[in-house]
């Protein structure tokens, strides 16, 4: 009986002592958040290639470009620049690059050295884009009869928030299966796409 007694007394001091041991556990997590949400926001940003030497560019050479509502790092070129723009892909940053070149007349090789007035000139060929490209190259080639759009950042967003919502509207089954949250394109939903918790086996009493 004695020997019982003391078992229970363990098992009671060893659960104290694990509690206490979490509670400690989650301090240190507590403390360890902020360093932890800098090291997550370092890790998104770019890092600088190596073979880049900054430091031999001139004083008036730009860190940072703002294209288009959208900060671009100076190292990079036109192309690689312009990719980080919403709405613009590889293939379209460079007949971009080779449109600013021929308009422009100017070899540059790092978005860093663009004046003010290229940057204008680089927006305006962007915005402007529908009327220089053919139509296969656009994201919205028919809006409507004889209208073709090429949309970024923000108007590319809402146009794509109010394709799905006129889907909806219609009740076609991608449209309803959208709204769901359920996958549109065939996907089998036994073992994915569970939105509740997991149901396991339950025994007979």
């Amino acid at each position: 009986m004695a020997d019982k007694g003391k078992r229970s007394n363990d098992k009671r001091q060893n659960k104290k002592d694990n509690k206490k041991g979490n509670k400690q556990g989650n301090k240190q997590v507590k403390d360890n958040a902020p360093q932890i949400q800098d090291r997550l926001r370092s890790s998104k940003v770019k890092p600088k290639p190596a073979h880049v030497n900054l430091s031999k560019e001139g004083a008036d050479f730009k860190q940072i470009v703002r294209i288009s509502s959208r900060d671009v790092p100076g190292y990079m070129s036109i192309s690689q620049g312009t990719q980080l723009i919403y709405g613009i892909g590889q293939r379209v940053s460079k007949v971009i690059e080779n449109e600013f070149k021929k308009q422009t007349e100017k070899d540059i090789n790092m978005v860093g050295h663009l004046t003010d007035k290229d940057v204008e000139k680089l927006e305006e060929i962007i915005t402007n884009f529908d009327k220089l490209a053919p139509e296969w190259l656009l994201n919205r080639p028919k809006l409507r009869e004889g209208e073709k759009a090429h949309h970024t950042m923000a108007d590319l967003k809402l146009s794509e928030r109010k394709d799905l919502q006129r889907l909806g509207k219609i009740k076609s089954y991608r449209g309803l299966r959208l709204q769901w949250g359920l996958p549109v394109r065939g996907q089998k939903t036994r073992s994915t796409f569970r939105r509740s918790g997991v149901v396991g086996v339950v025994k007979k009493k």
